[in-house]
């Protein structure tokens, strides 16, 4: 088994990141390489790659104000990595180095964040159109 090393995203992750991307259909990262190269090192974030023999095998990003609360925008480990405990790496490295007293995640993997021990919250998503003035 490969050993995992975490490390912060850069420019010669990209590829490998889009490839996991694309193989789970994360369309609007994949549909623009710079502008999610832009994304994943935009100030506030905090973007991590699990390498495993040099190889992207998952990547985290974080928003956060680097004090009280952080914010996970994306996980996602790749399917022949999964099981090892990437994830909680990620998220545990995510979290340290972001900043932050805890992390909100809105996700449709319920059970692995219940799983993890995480606390379940009701979210909210609102878009621009959602917010627009009503006539």
């Amino acid at each position: 088994m490969a050993e995992i090393e975490v490390s912060e995203f850069g420019r010669e992750h990209l590829d490998g990141t889009l490839a996991l991307l694309e193989a789970e259909g994360w369309e609007t990262y994949t549909e623009d390489p710079e502008r999610t190269q832009r994304v994943l090192t935009a100030p506030g974030s905090t973007t991590l790659v699990a390498l495993a023999d040099g190889v992207v095998a998952g990547f985290v990003q974080v928003q956060s104000d680097g004090e009280i609360q952080a914010h996970l925008s994306g996980l996602l480990v790749g399917e022949r990595w999964r099981g090892r405990g990437i994830s909680r790496t990620l998220l545990r490295e995510g979290l340290e180095r972001a900043g932050g007293m805890r992390m909100d995640v809105i996700s449709r993997a319920e059970s692995f964040y219940t799983h993890l021990g995480a606390e379940t919250k009701r979210a909210f998503r609102l878009r621009p159109p959602d917010l627009r003035d009503e006539a």
